[in-house]
């Protein structure tokens, strides 16, 4: 008689492991497919914002218009199209935050001055960003390398360049990634004049906060600056001589009109839902957005 209860009992075991096994399966299967559609429904949101874009683009009766489109295709494309509860669409101008990767020593030193950094504080961090990318294991004067983070039981360098700002996080200085995350990016491009904020903008050499406050207040008013040294009659001579001073370099990192736009539209599917992510880069072509880059999450 035990021995029969006992059978049954592990009889009752198998039975109930084949239908959770079964059961994980069918929800496994589920998931894929909701994440599949997920993508494609994010895949034709993508299609349709850049159908848009190109739109836009040739919309613009001539180059200058075309280019007066380009610095504000977010606004444009928020409110020239919807796409309902379907798809989250975002664009964001390369150049609005400052590369981690290719920005200068003095650019970073400019920025975290106007974050209002203290200059020793803000000359470890720097070292401390140069050594997370270089190549070797040999640490600047005030920087960090790989056996001050072994010490410190944290991540490693990665001796390449940051691959994701949220990689920021694990540099030393750089702990709070919610002060940075919006001023630091990793996709390459020269500070956009267009849509940089103003601590961005003070990264550009020779631009004081004055005269980044006065791109920054030019641009709400519909006044895109074009060059420069236009802004230099507009500023008290001190901004003026630096801006001028410095103006070659500025002019070299900097652009009236983004060199690209990322676009990254996400698409939900199923419950509990199935989040797929389409990240693109589109540089402009004339009168059309060429995709330069994609990517898909997961």
């Amino acid at each position: 008689m035990i021995t029969m209860l006992w059978v049954m009992a592990v009889a009752a075991v198998v039975v109930a492991t084949g239908a959770l096994a079964g059961r994980l399966a069918v929800h496994a299967s589920r998931n894929r497919s909701e994440l599949e559609r997920a993508y494609w429904m994010a895949f034709g949101c993508a299609s349709r914002a850049r159908a848009g874009i190109d739109a836009l683009l040739r919309d613009g009766t001539t180059d200058d218009a075309a280019t007066a489109v380009w610095r504000t295709l977010d606004r444009r494309v928020t409110h020239a199209m919807t796409f309902g509860r379907a798809c989250e669409v975002q664009l964001e101008a390369l150049g609005t935050r400052l590369d981690a990767n290719t920005a200068s020593d003095e650019m970073v030193v400019r920025l975290l001055f106007a974050l209002g950094a203290p200059e020793a504080r803000t000359h470890e961090m720097v070292d401390a960003l140069a050594d997370w990318k270089d190549s070797d294991d040999v640490a600047r004067g005030s920087g960090a390398e790989r056996s001050w983070y072994v010490a410190e039981h944290r991540e490693q360098p990665r001796n390449a360049p940051i691959a994701d700002v949220r990689e920021l996080a694990h540099v030393r200085g750089f702990e709070r990634i919610s002060d940075f995350d919006t001023l630091f990016g990793v996709d390459e491009g020269r500070v956009s004049l267009a849509t940089a904020p103003v601590s961005v903008l003070m990264s550009i050499p020779g631009v004081t906060r004055e005269t980044a406050e006065t791109i920054a207040q030019l641009r709400q008013r519909g006044e895109p600056v074009g060059d420069l040294l236009a802004v230099t009659g507009l500023v008290s001579s001190t901004s003026a001589e630096s801006l001028s001073a410095r103006y070659a370099d500025a002019a070299h990192v900097s652009t009236a009109a983004p060199d690209g736009w990322i676009l990254t539209v996400r698409a939900s599917s199923g419950f509990p839902p199935n989040t797929a992510t389409l990240t693109m880069r589109l540089v402009r072509d004339g009168e059309a957005a060429r995709l330069a880059f994609a990517r898909s999450d997961p």
